[in-house]
């Protein structure tokens, strides 16, 4: 019996790794040898007709497609298709939003049953009765692997082949010790089961030895179970040191060991702030303690790890107003990054169960999007959506973490305005140079102050900052020339020496236009001044 297993994934990144297909691969590889699995990788670029031929390539019997949020509908255009070309095929879906929707998935003709919730057990049973000729039910009873440790690893039996990505997706542990009513991570099963350590250890040689430069870790608190997780950072610097691991914590877990063990790996935490309104996360089943969090963060900002924040907004019980608070106040924990999403009420969550009593309002399909809620009606959100695209361009894209705190400073502006004015600004501009866009947009913030002194040294720090990082993410080695309104070895100087304000570096740095070639050597970024 030949089955695929199709995967449909946003874009190509190191992130793009079919490891919920791979795991129902290994699971059958072991049980059911006679069924022949193909794991097969698709994206969203490809037109669903595409897809489709490259699934019926192989000339399959059976198809479970790994349905998301972000997939569904072309996903279920791929099943029409397939239906049509060949009607015998057995056509089945998995994946969380077939978990959270199981009505809705059913309800398209070419799907003949859902696999709800963890697959591995259900995909051995439906697949021995389809070889045992038995008819199967349109749902079968989720399934939770109690034992985690009785999986296979599709990273140690060879379902996956490494050689063909340049990241990995890392599982260690199922479940999620918090009910947070936006989320459908916690529902249907309760506690936490973790992978046992000797796989743990096993499957981190495999990835250090794999040449991959990226790990992406799926726990949704990867520090909640402390002493586990610290053991697994201290296995990370000493078998993986080159590899990039990627977390997602809670802040309330964090200790100065902790920080100091994140620290000795390369790693980014992506930290679920949601919102810095008690009252608002309290709607939510979150709580949120501002003074335990600027300790917690305190002690990754002292070590030197890279973290980030998630926002949302439109959440229950917020406005405008207080979203722009809690952004203003993440942004002054001067993040990695920040990424602001607007809140989807996602099928199968208690926050869609008890929408309709808060007056939420939002789309019927995905993805969900809030449309309005009481204290946040649509053109706010429009407004909170224009904050959110200025936030990721200019602070984000724009590699502003070096600089922003400084320029923001400079010119008294709230961090939720500065976003929202750039989103503004970049309307109808191509954004082939962001640099060149940020620092005429910050130019232009100087001259309407009479700042033009400022407002020259600003434009170098993000002239230098901006082309530096461009030469670093090149895959070639290139040379950039880039004009300085001021010496740019001086005005690095001057920063490394204790960090002075914009206005300071105006009295002690002198006015000297120029050219310099900036170019990348020995792994660091290094410039040679031209001369004017």
């Amino acid at each position: 019996m030949k089955l695929v297993l199709a995967a449909l994934h946003i874009e190509p990144s190191p992130r793009a790794v079919p490891l919920g297909p791979a795991m129902l691969a290994s699971v059958l590889k072991q049980s059911l040898p006679t069924v022949e699995t193909l794991v097969l990788d698709l994206f969203l670029a490809q037109p669903a007709r595409e897809c489709a031929e490259l699934i019926l390539a192989s000339d399959p019997e059976a198809v479970g497609l790994s349905i998301y949020v972000w997939n569904r509908t072309l996903f279920l255009e791929i099943a029409a298709i397939l239906k049509a070309r060949k009607p015998g095929l057995v056509l089945f879906a998995g994946g969380a939003e077939a978990t959270a929707d199981l009505e809705g998935i059913l309800a398209a003709p070419a799907i003949d049953f859902v696999l709800p919730g963890e697959g591995e057990a259900l995909i051995q049973e439906a697949m021995g009765r389809l070889l045992g000729g038995e008819e199967l039910p349109v749902s079968f009873k989720p399934a939770p692997v109690p034992d985690l440790a009785a999986l296979p690893s599709p990273y140690l039996d060879g379902t996956l082949d490494l050689r063909n990505y340049t990241g990995a997706l890392w599982e260690l542990s199922r479940g999620c010790p918090f009910k947070c009513d936006f989320c459908f991570e916690s529902r249907g099963t309760a506690g936490i089961r973790r992978i046992p350590m000797e796989r743990v250890e096993a499957e981190l040689s495999v990835l250090a030895a794999s040449g991959i430069g990226e790990v992406f870790v799926l726990d949704p608190t990867f520090n909640f179970h402390k002493p586990q997780a610290k053991a697994i950072l201290r296995l990370i610097a000493e078998r993986a040191p080159h590899i990039h691991f990627f977390f997602e914590i809670r802040s309330e877990f964090i200790d100065q060991e902790m920080a100091e063990l994140f620290a000795g790996i390369r790693c980014t935490l992506q930290i679920g702030l949601q919102s810095a309104r008690n009252e608002v996360l309290q709607q939510i089943n979150r709580s949120f303690d501002p003074e335990d969090f600027e300790s917690k963060l305190l002690l990754l900002h002292q070590a030197g790890v890279p973290y980030g924040f998630d926002l949302i907004y439109g959440l229950p019980g917020d406005s405008l107003e207080g979203f722009c608070a809690s952004l203003d106040f993440a942004m002054s924990l001067v993040p990695n990054h920040l990424d602001v999403f607007r809140l989807s009420v996602l099928p199968g969550t208690r926050l869609a169960e008890t929408a309709s009593s808060l007056g939420l309002e939002y789309e019927a399909c995905n993805p969900y999007s809030v449309l309005a809620t009481p204290g946040f009606p649509p053109e706010d959100l429009a407004r909170a959506g224009q904050i959110a695209l200025g936030c990721d361009a200019f602070y984000n894209q724009g590699r502003a973490v070096p600089w922003f705190g400084l320029v923001q400073e400079a010119l008294e502006m709230p961090a939720s305005r500065l976003f929202e004015a750039f989103a503004l600004y970049i309307e109808g501009r191509t954004a082939e140079d962001l640099t060149l866009l940020q620092r005429d947009f910050v130019l232009a913030l100087f001259g309407e102050r009479g700042d033009e002194l400022m407002g020259g040294i600003a434009a170098d720090l993000i002239s230098y900052f901006g082309y530096a990082g461009e030469l670093m993410e090149s895959p070639e080695p290139i040379d950039r020339i880039v004009f300085f309104n001021h010496d740019p070895l001086e005005l690095l100087a001057q920063l490394q020496g204790g960090g002075p304000s914009l206005e300071e570096l105006v009295f002690s740095l002198p006015a000297q236009r120029c050219r310099a070639r900036l170019f990348v050597q020995d792994g660091e970024v290094d410039l040679e001044v031209l001369g004017g």
